[in-house]
């Protein structure tokens, strides 16, 4: 399998591989059982044809923590002479201000690059569950042989992904349904980075590791929020606990502290809120508060700091 990429200076705008000898060929009946492939550093998850092979990152040291990210099969089983391939590119990395930026920066290196390349036609589409999206089909030359090509560009907070797939002509009945089928599971996830544990003894009250706040809307005329710690327990859930008093000349009710949870570029990861207990608190009086973020529904890995708002009705 021959691949082929291109790193300008900040940039990595296509990757493409073209299907090769290397390959085996053997043509039949097509093997319809699917697998799942999952990548939290790079957050997506499809389904893909189990004879296509293994799909792998072809990033040299992994995609852990990198701008830019390449993947690609091995190979191995696969029934069919074709290549798949999938890039992922910040915006940082791309300077991408749109989806179409993306697209135009694909197209204008693989029309320079790919020997024999002639545009067919692109048109707007969907990937996954109704992500828009821009796909274009091309035709090339490889080692004398015509082929074709179908990129797919989709973004999602934030990054930009290219996939895409390259066969020979007698292959494009075979293959296109089951790209599409590909395309149609894609599902983005929030991207993970592993997890630095730290020994529950290093913390001096619970196991975890404190997140500091960005900001706390106290007001000493009104609700203030007087202390608060945070910590992970066992299972992974973010606990915020603290204490708030009322200094308005009479009694609050329903008094709600809402927490807003971000990730160290400062982006909203996620927000919950709670009561204070109890909930209504006479003037002068202080009560306890306990908000918990559980992982299964945020990534508590990805958070840096929060900030805390009270409100009462």
């Amino acid at each position: 399998m021959r691949v082929y990429y291109v790193t300008l200076p900040i940039l990595i705008i296509s990757l493409t591989i073209i299907f090769s000898g290397l390959l085996n060929i053997t043509y039949g009946k097509v093997n319809v059982r699917s697998q799942t492939y999952e990548n939290p550093e790079i957050g997506i998850k499809l389904s893909h044809p189990s004879d296509w092979g293994k799909i792998v990152e072809l990033t040299e040291g992994g995609c852990h923590k990198k701008p830019s990210c390449a993947l690609g099969l091995n190979g191995t089983n696969t029934t069919y002479r074709f290549g798949f391939s999938m890039l992922k590119l910040s915006k940082d990395v791309c300077n991408c201000n749109s989806l179409m930026d993306t697209v135009r920066n694909a197209y204008n290196y693989q029309s320079t690059s790919i020997d024999g390349f002639s545009f067919i036609k692109d048109n707007q589409t969907t990937t996954g569950k109704n992500y828009s999206s821009w796909q274009y089909q091309y035709s090339f030359l490889h080692d004398g042989e015509d082929g074709k090509g179908l990129d797919v560009f989709v973004t999602n907070n934030g990054n930009y992904y290219q996939i895409g797939i390259t066969y020979p002509d007698e292959s494009q009945a075979k293959l296109l349904p089951q790209f599409k089928k590909v395309i149609d599971s894609i599902e983005f996830l929030p991207i993970q980075n592993p997890v630095t544990k730290k020994p529950s003894f290093m913390n001096t009250n619970m196991t975890g590791e404190s997140i500091p706040e960005t900001n706390i809307d106290n007001n000493l005329h009104g609700l203030q929020i007087l202390s608060h710690n945070s910590f992970t327990d066992s299972t992974g859930n973010l606990h915020v606990v603290g204490e708030i008093k009322n200094n308005y000349p009479s009694t609050t009710t329903f008094v709600r502290i809402i927490g807003t949870f971000y990730d160290v570029n400062n982006h909203v990861v996620g927000t919950q809120y709670t009561y204070a207990n109890p909930s209504d608190i006479a003037s002068g009086q202080k009560a306890p508060f306990k908000l918990i973020l559980t992982s299964a529904s945020v990534p508590i890995s990805q958070i840096d700091h929060y900030n805390l708002q009270a409100s009462y009705q």
